[in-house]
């Protein structure tokens, strides 16, 4: 405890000689003692203003003694001068009783020290203890223990500060906890806090708790490559798993290219896969893009490869993942049976051998010379006329084939979809870009309440795959695909 010593350098010299003085027989000792704690200041930084009644013949003044639990705190106080009659003792702590006496001082001789007289400051509480948080995803609570001292007024308040963001928020006297909700995905925290007693609009902050990293979207996806198989028209995608950001990965999204523009999309939920499949696709140049996600979000699309050149031989567009420990089985010719194959994301109608009603020279898969074989000396009609059967071509459904140019549409069109329910939608902004990730102007984007979107395109919007980019109020990004098509 210090105690701040409000004299002169003359009176210290007088306390000095103390020792050399006679017994006080000459002076009274001062009478009419009184003291009042006052309000105000720092926890450290109290104050108790002392009065008294002058004392004839006590031409060097007076000196104070402050005594805490029967002990002298720091040094005397003293006031200079017969007629004064009061000082302030400061430097002391808020909420705290302390004992005053006093004796008057002549240039001859020292009264006795009067009758202790009691008094407590009162001040802002004093610092709380370096409060602890813990963090579930974008959410962290922060927790703490009232301070040892409340100054001597009730604590009313307290305020809670995350350092970084300067965010803040206020509790009741008796809650000990305030959760930060919504916070910046990848950003650092650390927690202070404040105790408020209503003596200073605010209290001292205590230390910051110790600092950690909330989680955020994945890593964007490296190591990608395209290339094709055995199969005509089948394309493989193959990955290195990314970083998860801090929260484990929730699956992948990979898409089909070609010419700068989005195909298809495959959701793979394995997280531990690292290769897909296309299947199906038609003669032409293709390459893929893919994105991991996590709770969070989706992390940045991994950067796109150079274009590999698909043979292919059937225009339907279906796709498949498989995972990093699969036997491999799927990438062999004719769809694929075996352990490991793909399991199909959007399957097409495929015939067998099996659906056609002709008899057992038709299952034969290839169109080979027997569909083009001299008819035989019988008279047997149902061989001669009939061609060779093309199970594979013939009997499938022409599903369509990519996607086609795209054309700008000639009335205003909507197109709705919905967030992802982990995105909160209060205070979110909304852009559209196209497969270049350049912003399309014109469009109005409406988000409902229940997380609906509606994007109005405009008349003249080239139809084709586009990306809602939505930016929540904590910067969070989610990007959601829609497809504008002709009317």
């Amino acid at each position: 405890m210090r105690a701040k010593l409000t004299t002169t350098l003359s009176l210290v010299i007088v306390f000095s000689l103390f020792s050399a003085l006679p017994s006080a027989v000459a002076l009274d000792v001062p009478g009419g003692l009184a003291t009042t704690g006052n309000r105000g200041g720092d926890y450290n930084e109290g104050s108790v203003t002392v009065t008294w009644s002058p004392v004839t013949g006590a031409d060097n003044g007076y000196a104070i003694q402050t005594i805490l639990n029967g002990v002298q705190v720091g040094t005397l106080t003293g006031a200079l001068g017969q007629s004064t009659a009061s000082s302030v003792v400061s430097g002391l702590q808020g909420g705290t009783t302390y004992s005053f006496k006093i004796r008057a001082i002549s240039s001859s001789a020292v009264s006795a020290w009067s009758s202790a007289v009691t008094a407590m400051p009162i001040t802002s509480p004093s610092t709380p203890n370096k409060p602890t948080h813990s963090t579930s995803l974008l959410d962290a609570t922060a927790r703490w223990a009232a301070p040892p001292s409340d100054g001597g007024a009730a604590i009313t308040s307290y305020v809670v500060t995350e350092a970084n963001s300067g965010r803040t928020q206020t509790t009741n006297a008796t809650t000990y906890s305030a959760q930060f909700n919504d916070l910046a995905s990848g950003a650092k925290v650390k927690f202070n806090v404040r105790a408020i007693n209503g003596v200073t609009a605010e209290g001292t902050a205590s230390a910051n708790s110790d600092e950690t990293t909330l989680p955020s979207v994945p890593s964007q996806v490296s190591g990608l490559v395209v290339a094709k198989t055995s199969t005509k028209d089948q394309l493989r995608v193959t990955w290195d798993t990314p970083g998860n950001g801090g929260s484990v990965l929730t699956g992948f999204e990979v898409f089909l290219r070609q010419s700068g523009a989005d195909l298809q999309t495959l959701q793979v939920t394995d997280v531990a896969a690292t290769s897909a499949l296309f299947n199906g696709l038609s003669a032409g140049t293709y390459s893929a893009q893919v994105l991991a996600k996590n709770v969070i979000g989706s992390g940045a699309r991994s950067l796109e490869p150079a274009g590999v050149d698909i043979e292919g031989v059937t225009p339907a567009v279906q796709a498949s993942s498989q995972g990093s420990s699969g036997s491999g089985g799927g990438g062999g010719g004719g769809g694929g049976g075996g352990g490991g194959a793909p399991v199909l994301a959007s399957p097409s109608p495929s015939p067998s051998a099996s659906a056609s009603p002709s008899p057992s020279a038709s299952a034969s898969p290839s169109p080979s010379a027997s569909a083009s074989a001299s008819p035989a000396p019988s008279s047997s009609p149902a061989i001669a006329p009939t061609p060779t059967p093309k199970p594979l071509v013939s009997p499938s459904p022409k599903p369509s084939t990519v996607q086609p140019k795209p054309v700008p549409i000639t009335t205003k069109s909507t197109v709705s979809t919905s967030l992802p329910k982990n995105v909160k939608i209060s205070g979110a902004t909304a852009k559209v870009v196209d497969s270049k990730g350049q912003v399309i102007k014109g469009i109005k984007v409406t988000i409902s309440s229940k997380g609906k979107v509606s994007v109005e395109f405009p008349k003249g919007t080239k139809t084709g795959n586009y990306q809602i980019k939505v930016t929540t109020k904590n910067k969070k990004v989610v990007s959601v695909p829609v497809t504008l098509k002709k009317k």
